[in-house]
């Protein structure tokens, strides 16, 4: 059998399901914002050092001057031009006035522009390597008074700065939306559990049916159900009154089968025993009443175990009032009343219970605890071997009482343990006449076992010989 708990992790996650669904259109924006984001941080990193590269440019065009001597371009270079550069990163700072196709000052190799191709006192911008080093050069053409042609003004600037404070930010971006995306996570996982919450509840009830084992199709509560669930639980209330119909309708036709067939069963053996009392003295005559007494008592039987599955299986919506039963009282007269079936079969019957067994007591109608070890013995002592011995025993502790019936016949098959509990199911050995079996013997405990909230086991002796151990722990009576 499948394990619902593995089958439970195995199934789709209805909040895992909500979790992605919310959370893929967030991490999309979010891919969305750092791209965005990304170019936002290289636009404001390449204008805000443009902009001191550009104040630097222009503070050494406002020191250019003319020469009144010899009508040559002079410049003073100011300490603020450079100043302004300066930064953590430490880059280099490079420059250049070029005027008439010579280099009036500064870096002789720096790459130059035509100043007569660039606007005047307009400051342009552009990438560029200089000593296989990137770079930005700001540079601007410049007219002079009493000069025909403009002076070109380059400062260049390694980009090693840029691309470090582009770095961190773009790190801190990251961390932000990964900051926002987790929590958004954590957040909506939270509120798609307390939305859930109304199905917990609901699960809860439907489990709280299940937990003494009865089977309870009553309607589920509507209260509880949100209005998105509120279709599927109205579909499985339909399904459980037409289920409950069902299996009322077997339930009757069961015990009504069985009430009107022992009457006429009775009969018959009314008649069998006058008949053997009075007529067929021939051996055949005998053995023929014989077989048919065999029958009928079989048949009597079986009518017998179906009433006992019916009441059983009965069920109410209001939960009857707990019973506490003293277990080994119970278990001490059940089996005084098997030992006449167990002495005509040849077998003995054997009680056992601890001294101080008087205090343990179990929560349950002590008729249908006694109809659950009834039928454990008849079991037991139905399918025993002559000379046989089955062994009723009560055992503890008193939280956890457990009722034991031991044999030492053929035992069941350990991969046929589980399908003995099926209804009419019988094993290929014992399914013979002689056996007089039904199948229903232990579907019976089962069902009388559900309803008294206890739990059935079937293993091997304690002494590892042949046989059968059937174990019955109670729940203890509060």
């Amino acid at each position: 059998m499948s394990d619902p708990t593995r089958r439970e992790r195995r199934a789709p996650s209805l909040r895992r399901r909500l979790l992605t669904r919310l959370l893929a259109p967030l991490v999309a924006l979010a891919v969305g914002l750092g791209v965005g984001g990304a170019a936002l941080i290289h636009g404001f990193v390449q204008s805000t050092h443009d902009r001191v590269l550009a104040g630097s440019v222009l503070a050494i065009a406002e020191r250019l001057a003319v020469g009144d001597d010899d009508g040559a371009v002079t410049v003073d270079l100011p300490a603020v031009a450079f100043g302004m550069l300066e930064s953590q990163a430490r880059d280099n700072i490079y420059y250049n006035v070029a005027h008439r196709g010579g280099i009036v000052t500064g870096y002789l190799d720096l790459p130059t522009l035509d100043p007569d191709a660039l606007p005047l006192s307009v400051t342009q911008f552009r990438d560029d390597q200089y000593h296989g080093h990137p770079v930005r050069i700001a540079a601007q053409a410049r007219r002079l008074y009493g000069e025909s042609q403009p002076v070109l003004v380059q400062v260049a600037e390694t980009t090693e700065g840029r691309r470090a404070l582009e770095i961190n930010l773009l790190l801190w971006l990251t961390l932000l939306e990964l900051a926002l995306v987790g929590g958004s996570g954590l957040l909506v996982w939270g509120a798609v559990g307390r939305g859930l919450a109304p199905l917990l509840r609901l699960r809860r009830v439907i489990d709280a049916r299940s937990a003494s084992g009865a089977m309870a199709l009553v309607p589920l509560p509507l209260a509880v159900v949100p209005r998105e669930a509120l279709p599927l639980v109205v579909a499985i209330n339909g399904l459980l009154e037409r289920l409950d119909q069902s299996i009322g309708a077997m339930r009757r036709f069961t015990a009504d089968a069985s009430h009107q067939l022992r009457t006429p069963l009775a009969v018959l053996r009314t008649h069998l025993a006058l008949v053997r009392r009075h007529g067929s003295d021939t051996a055949e005559g005998r053995a023929a009443l014989d077989d048919v007494d065999g029958a009928v008592r079989r048949l009597e039987r079986l009518l017998i175990q179906l009433l006992a599955l019916a009441r059983a299986d009965e069920d109410s919506p209001i939960p009857a009032p707990a019973e506490a039963t003293h277990l080994t009282q119970t278990a001490a007269e059940i089996t005084a009343e098997q030992v006449p079936a167990a002495l005509a079969n040849g077998v003995e019957v054997l009680f056992d219970a601890p001294p101080d067994g008087d205090g343990l007591r179990v929560q349950g109608n002590p008729v249908l605890v006694g109809e659950l070890l009834a039928n454990l013995i008849d079991n037991a002592i139905r399918y025993n071997r002559p000379g046989g011995s089955v062994t009723v025993r009560v055992a503890g502790p008193a939280d956890a009482p457990r009722l034991e019936v031991e044999d030492d016949g053929p035992g069941i098959p350990a991969e046929q343990r589980e399908r003995v509990f099926e209804r009419f199911f019988r094993l290929p050995q014992t399914a013979d006449a002689a056996r007089s079996g039904s199948g229903l013997g232990l579907a019976i405990v089962r069902a009388l076992a559900d309803r008294l909230g206890a739990e059935v086991a079937l293993q091997d002796r304690a002494d590892g010989g042949p046989g059968l151990r059937v174990v019955v722990t109670f729940r203890a009576a509060v």
